[in-house]
């Protein structure tokens, strides 16, 4: 039975104070993505390597959209969900074709 105890508790990648340490470093997005790969069974045949790089990766994602959220918000745009191809560029002395190039880099 013991045995039975250790590997349920051994199936959870990190532990709960380590959880906490990584919210306390306001790694949270680190912890939100270790509680999907604990859900995902799937996830427990990967490599460690593959888990921990697939945790970075939703980790990264999650602060770059935070960031991108938090700078459209002070910048206070007046259309802050304005979508380039749908502007109306005629009539105002602007290259629209040589615009949307631009702005998909």
């Amino acid at each position: 039975m013991a045995r039975t105890t250790t590997r349920i508790r051994s199936m959870a990648m990190i532990d709960e104070e380590t959880r906490r340490k990584l919210r306390e470093m306001s790694m949270g997005e680190m912890v939100d993505a270790l509680d999907l790969q604990d859900a995902d069974r799937t996830c427990m045949a990967m490599l460690f390597e593959e888990r921990v790089r697939m945790m970075v990766d939703h980790a990264y994602e999650e602060k770059r959209a935070s960031s991108v959220r938090r700078l459209v918000g002070r910048a206070r745009l007046r259309f802050p969900d304005a979508d380039m191809g749908e502007m109306i560029y005629e009539g105002r002395g602007v290259d629209g074709v040589l615009f949307r190039e631009t702005g998909t880099c």
